[in-house]
């Protein structure tokens, strides 16, 4: 009789072992995809301008902001009325989210160069809402007291850390 109530808790350790460690894996898994959805980035994109009037798109981005874009030597800060960014605008040719950008027509020299942007971007997936990032973190919190309470709860009801101690 007593081998079999030693089974049980071995077994009751197993299952509470095993949910701690999908439930980790999970946590870990959640917990990137919310720091992707709530952090904006820093970026630093070379790319060659468009001809006069015609768009080129940043398809990984859904807005950009402090906006600085350099020529292609870096060293000539180009001013904003050189070209026009346009957030939140969806792609004609690939009907994604993504950010315009048009060259102005009154600087010619400046098209069809390299230039250099550097902004604070957000990515596709960020929340745009205070509050909603807010609740994405406090879905992370939850979670993470919802493994401790399955770790705890049948510990404490079997009588565990007893046999333990």
């Amino acid at each position: 009789m007593q081998k079999k109530a030693q089974m049980g808790e071995i077994g009751g350790l197993l299952v509470i072992f095993l949910t701690v460690m999908v439930g980790l894996i999970l946590f870990v898994a959640g917990a990137q995809e919310i720091g992707k959805s709530t952090n904006t980035n820093s970026v630093n994109i070379t790319f060659t301008a468009p001809t006069n009037l015609t768009a080129y798109y940043f398809n990984d981005y859904k807005n950009f902001d402090s906006v600085t874009v350099y020529n292609y030597t870096g060293q000539v800060l180009l001013a904003s009325g050189n070209y026009t960014i346009t957030n939140n605008f969806i792609n004609p040719t690939t009907g994604a989210l993504s950010v315009r950008l048009i060259p102005s027509a009154d600087y010619p020299a400046y098209a069809g160069r390299s230039w250099s942007l550097y902004a604070t971007a957000q990515p596709l997936g960020y929340i745009s809402d205070s509050a909603g990032r807010s609740i994405a973190g406090l879905i992370m919190i939850f979670f993470a007291l919802g493994i401790a309470i399955v770790v705890l709860v049948p510990t404490l009801r079997n009588g565990i850390i007893d046999l333990v101690s």
